[in-house]
């Protein structure tokens, strides 16, 4: 009995302890756990550090726009040459009646800016393709030389373009002699011997053989000028004016 009366009173006493010291206790003895103050969180060495601020959300930047095309050269624009339009160009080489036969090819360049509709401009040296559509020597003479093309295309941006057009004129042909300079003294001897044969008949004397031979070398020498052959020549850089027959279009 004195056993468990000591034993209430100890427990009596360490309640009456307890309610002393400030403890709060539920009713059944327990010892209630007071919330920290939030003031007191930021200082207490356990507390626990309030979460970041989430970063704001970025943006993705607006795509950006493509940047133009550079405009083209005024010689790349696309339009037009109407039919009448002339184009001058120079050959590139020299062509000749023994050199370039029916369908060869060869070229030429313009020789000044042309311009079509709009800004659309053709600058000189563009390259423009020609073909020989007849070529002859001149037999007895340079007045039977025919040498003759017409224009096949004009090269724009690398790219062939057909030419509808004629050639309206040509620079003045060169010539050269076919027969070599002893086929020319054997056309005039025998013209000589003729004539002095046609003397001896004549006159029977040695002053109408000399007469007859000087008449005769003289005629020698018209028929050989009469029946030399000729090589017909456009010199390089000799000029060809072309017409457009129809529009001429660049796209």
């Amino acid at each position: 009995m004195l056993s468990n009366t000591i034993r209430r009173s100890f427990a009596a006493l360490l309640v009456m302890s307890a309610v002393a010291c400030g403890g709060d206790k539920t009713e059944d003895g327990r010892e209630i756990e007071l919330a920290p103050a939030a003031g007191d969180a930021a200082m207490g060495d356990s507390a626990t550090a309030a979460p970041a601020p989430a970063p704001a959300p970025t943006r993705a930047p607006a795509p950006r726009a493509a940047a133009p095309a550079p405009a083209r050269p005024a010689n790349t624009t696309a339009g037009s040459l109407s039919a009448g339009a002339v184009l001058n160009v120079a050959a590139g080489a020299r062509v000749c009646t023994n050199t370039h036969k029916v369908g060869d090819r060869f070229a030429a360049s313009t020789t000044a800016e042309i311009k079509g509709t709009g800004s659309m401009v053709i600058p000189a040296g563009t390259e423009v393709t020609m073909e020989v559509v007849e070529s002859k020597r001149g037999e007895n003479g340079t007045e039977n030389v025919r040498l003759a093309f017409r224009p096949v295309s004009i090269t724009i941006r690398n790219r062939a373009i057909a030419l509808v057009a004629d050639v309206t004129q040509v620079a003045r042909l060169e010539f050269a002699r076919v027969q070599s300079t002893g086929v020319q003294a054997g056309k005039v001897a025998t013209g000589a011997a003729v004539g002095a044969v046609a003397g001896q008949l004549l006159g029977k004397n040695t002053k109408s053989t000399v007469a007859g031979a000087a008449i005769g070398a003289a005629a020698g020498g018209v028929v050989a000028a009469g029946t030399t052959d000729y090589t017909g020549c456009l010199p390089a850089n000799g000029a060809i004016a072309i017409t457009l027959k129809d529009q001429l279009r660049v796209s």
